[in-house]
């Protein structure tokens, strides 16, 4: 990433730290061949039951310092509306511009709710749903190869999430499903983002369906945690696996997060093994 690319996300990001209260993190992967991704967002609450959270993600396939052609970078902007404590509405949009022959762009609306706050050892349920589309133009193929026509594509979708607290432990699910896309996504053409749950790291390709959970054991000072999901690809049979576990650290207002982040990791032929690190603050 270069010096002004990278000035420039840290401006948007901390500048409003000096106007209001809120949360800043940042997430970062490295793993084989010189991958490296880098999210963050800053949560900054007006104080009007409006929260503004602009994100910005990057990740680079290879250590090619200089030329990064082989880097994609995305922007977003969630905006949450907290209607009272039950209830709150969300709407996020986010956009990659075009790099390697790609380019999408996404947005999506959803609803938060709290049902109730305690039954029996389940204590502070929270249900999610939220709906939307994705608009591909791709122009390259996986290999890097122009393709003789643009292919354009768009993927509605929608996903469902809860987490909540069992006792002491702290547990989160999700599942997202690609309802249709526009036009079907053929053999070789790849989309050059894709988010999977609970994980740092960025894939390619067209993901249809995903199921992920996560569980945590947040303690006073330590928290070590393990997320497991299942994904498929469009056009495939077969659902692949991620895992990712480890354990973050808590000092006064920050949070310090190291694990390891593995792709397929019963195929040797495919697994991929990346390290985490994050840091969130408040302010």
């Amino acid at each position: 990433m270069s010096f002004y690319r990278l000035f420039a996300v840290l401006l948007i990001l901390v500048c409003p730290c000096a106007l209001c209260y809120g949360q800043l993190s940042f997430s970062g992967v490295n793993g084989e061949k010189g991958y490296a991704a880098l999210r963050g967002e800053y949560k900054l609450d007006l104080d009007n039951g409006f929260i503004l959270t602009p994100d910005y993600g990057y990740y680079r396939r290879s250590d090619k310092e200089e030329d990064e052609a082989g880097s994609t970078s995305r922007y977003g902007l969630t905006v949450l509306y907290e209607l009272n404590d039950k209830t709150a509405f969300t709407a996020t949009g986010r956009w990659v511009p075009i790099t390697l022959g790609f380019q999408s762009v996404s947005y999506q609306a959803g609803v938060s709710w709290k049902p109730f706050y305690r039954y029996g050892i389940i204590k502070e349920p929270v249900l999610d749903f939220a709906a939307g589309q994705t608009r591909y133009d791709v122009y390259s193929d996986h290999a890097g190869r122009r393709l003789p026509a643009k292919f354009a594509t768009v993927e509605t979708f929608a996903q469902g999430a809860a987490a909540g607290w069992l006792g002491p432990l702290q547990l989160r699910a999700v599942y997202q499903k690609v309802i249709k896309y526009s036009s079907q996504p053929p053999y070789g053409v790849t989309a050059n983002w894709a988010d999977i749950p609970f994980m740092v790291a960025v894939i390619q390709g067209f993901v249809k369906e995903t199921t992920g959970a996560r569980i945590s054991y947040p303690t006073r000072w330590i928290t070590p945690y393990a997320s497991w999901v299942r994904y498929k690809y469009a056009g495939k049979r077969d659902f692949a696996v991620a895992v990712s576990g480890g354990l973050a650290l808590h000092f006064w207002d920050m949070d310090f997060r190291g694990g390891v982040e593995i792709f397929e990791p019963k195929r040797e032929e495919t697994r991929k093994t990346y390290f985490s690190m994050s840091v969130e603050a408040k302010f």
